[in-house]
């Protein structure tokens, strides 16, 4: 079994992810990111459906190694989401804190 697309895939996937972790939230290209992530997520998932259709015992230092990948990719998928969710919680709070104190200014 020929796995050379799934492997180059894998480092494709990993380079947009952290890709993505340096790129800012308010950059216009994340969104481009994000749509291409989930893109190759899908290509992934078909790869390995292909691949591992018909395993064998013998393929399964192959498998389990692609499931540690999917764990790593998963791992860094949920901590750039947790970063860009207290990002978005940060700028709710000083949107409410600014309007706080336009209300008590105009109060005046």
């Amino acid at each position: 079994m020929d796995l050379t697309p799934l492997h180059q895939l894998n480092d494709e996937l990993d380079a947009l992810l952290d890709k993505l972790n340096l790129v800012p939230a308010e950059d216009e290209s994340t969104d481009e990111l994000v749509l291409y992530l989930q893109e190759l997520v899908g290509k992934r998932q078909s790869l390995l459906v292909n691949a591992f259709e018909n395993a064998t015992a013998a393929d399964a230092v192959e498998l389990k190694k692609q499931i540690t990948l999917s764990q790593s990719f998963e791992a860094k998928a949920n901590m750039i989401k947790a970063h860009r969710q207290s990002l978005l919680h940060a700028g709710r709070k000083s949107k409410r804190q600014l309007n706080m104190y336009k209300t008590i200014d105009s109060n005046r």
